[in-house]
């Protein structure tokens, strides 16, 4: 019994992986979020799946035994979501965690996702970030994330919905007092109004005040409160303390070790102080 775990496309259609794609072709039954959703991307594929069915935030243990036995008298089955990675802040989680238990074999395909395609056109730092799941509602819990933000080393990234996009970012500036955080508010990607917002906090909610456009749509939130400036001081520091006893090459790997910074980048740096120092 094979259930494949099926990434599609967060907004342009034609980033369908072509494996995917085939797999989705052989599938004898394909379990999804919204029937209307998903039928666009399989007519835009030329996809025909005979047997469709719907697993959503309602769905019960009597949906997860219905597709444990449709896999017993099956041979392929797979679940997309709407957009995106399948089980990423979505009710497949449950799903999965049931046939796991049951001896099904999961098979995850890699595809298109909104944490990585934000992060990686972020412009902060890729190296370390968590990811927090739909920013919270209520005020006391979006300082509680403000918290978790400044105390992770790395970049902190979140959803947030268009109706409260606004209001998240002027609570978070309003805590945002000596700090500075670098901010990008990564807005309806890969699709055609497709915008990333990079500064601070208050020149983004600047940008989204005087633009009220900028409001509407689906947000990836990401926030740094990374020192740029005590990493630059640290990596030179130890550079110093290092330099007459290592290669650049092996001063490169040591530090990337300490520092979690990647080693091309430290190693262009060092090739550059070390013509200085000569």
């Amino acid at each position: 019994m094979n259930f494949y775990i099926i990434p599609t496309p967060i907004g342009n259609l034609e980033d369908l992986t072509l494996r995917s794609k085939n797999i989705l072709s052989s599938l004898d039954f394909l379990v999804v979020e919204n029937k209307n959703v998903s039928i666009k991307l399989l007519n835009k594929h030329s996809i025909n799946i005979k047997k469709i069915l719907i697993y959503n935030d309602n769905s019960s243990e009597k949906d997860r035994k219905q597709i444990l036995s449709l896999l017993k008298t099956s041979i392929y089955g797979g679940v997309i979501s709407d957009a995106g990675t399948p089980l990423i802040s979505d009710p497949g989680f449950k799903l999965v965690r049931y046939l796991l238990e049951n001896n099904v074999n999961i098979i995850s395909l890699p595809g298109a996702n909104s944490i990585t395609t934000a992060l990686v056109g972020s412009g902060l730092p890729t190296n370390k970030f968590q990811f927090l799941g739909f920013a919270p509602k209520q005020k006391d819990a979006i300082k509680n994330l403000f918290k978790k933000i400044i105390s992770f080393d790395g970049t902190s990234i979140f959803f947030e919905s268009p109706l409260r996009v606004h209001k998240t970012l002027i609570i978070l500036k309003a805590l945002d007092k000596k700090l500075k955080l670098e901010v990008c508010l990564a807005k309806e990607l890969t699709k055609i109004n497709e915008k990333f917002i990079r500064g601070n906090l208050s020149y983004v909610v600047e940008a989204i005040q005087s633009d009220p456009t900028l409001q509407k749509g689906e947000f990836v939130l990401l926030i740094s409160a990374q020192n740029f400036e005590d990493e630059e001081t640290e990596v030179e520091e130890l550079y110093e303390k290092l330099r007459k006893h290592l290669s650049v090459k092996d001063l490169s790997l040591v530090i990337s070790t300490l520092t979690g910074i990647n080693k091309n980048q430290l190693y262009k740096k060092f090739l550059q102080l070390s013509k200085k120092s000569t």
